[in-house]
């Protein structure tokens, strides 16, 4: 299992929901000047969001940057939760990406990590068949808004994943034949400051697929159970 440590801005969290299983966020569909996603989710992890792109620059399908802009909502079991106005440069250079802080005359904050941390930020290898497999992986998450304070180090384990065989998934843009990435994934226990209380959050296991569609070269959907509760985290507007 590998085991990395990245500390992780919510730019690059709403990003790991959908882009392709080959890292190539430069060819992502809302990677171009005027490109737009909005990423949705509910259920035990509510999320909400939308990035607008511009200033696109491509030296090939794998280095590229742009100015990304927007707004990011998120909350778990409504008690680690963070918002975000997105002003950012994002850079990509094969396997790694970096955000700095787009706002003149700030300081950049800068965030680097390896794009195969994340389980929807690429499995590390083209899907080629049902029954392939991925490496489990571990990384550390930092979550909430660090403008209002300490930020809340999580650490978070993936088991193997598994390629089921393609299906037919409504999407935002029409039903689209995607590959099923099954895996489970636990989050260590830890605390948080809730109106001024430390509460305790426990360790979290849960069941994750993902849904990637080759036709937009993205994962769509990602669903989410936990102890019987479900939760879905997909892409809902493109362009």
């Amino acid at each position: 299992m590998m085991q990395r440590s990245c500390k992780v801005w919510m730019l690059l969290v709403l990003l790991s929901v959908c882009t392709s299983a080959q890292a190539q966020i430069c060819e992502a569909r809302f990677f171009h000047n005027g490109g737009v996603i909005e990423i949705g989710g509910s259920g035990m992890l509510t999320v909400s969001a939308k990035l607008t792109f511009s200033q696109i620059k491509k030296t090939s399908n794998t280095v590229c940057q742009a100015q990304v802009n927007g707004f990011a909502k998120y909350a778990l079991m409504s008690f680690l939760s963070g918002a975000n106005d997105i002003d950012h440069v994002l850079s990509v250079s094969g396997n790694k990406t970096s955000v700095a802080n787009a706002r003149p005359g700030k300081a950049a904050d800068k965030a680097t990590f390896d794009v195969q941390l994340l389980g929807l930020f690429g499995f590390g290898a083209p899907i080629q068949t049902a029954g392939q497999k991925f490496a489990a992986q571990s990384y550390t998450l930092a979550v909430g808004d660090p403008k209002r304070g300490p930020t809340t180090p999580v650490g978070v384990r993936m088991g193997e994943k598994t390629v089921g065989a393609q299906q037919s998934i409504q999407t935002a843009v029409g039903k689209l034949q995607c590959w099923p990435v099954r895996y489970a994934r636990s989050t260590d226990a830890t605390t948080a400051q809730v109106q001024g209380m430390v509460l305790p959050i426990p360790s979290i296991p849960s069941q994750v697929t993902d849904w990637f569609c080759p036709s937009t070269n993205l994962v769509m959907k990602q669903e989410i159970e936990h102890s019987g509760q479900k939760s879905v985290i997909e892409v809902k507007a493109l362009r």
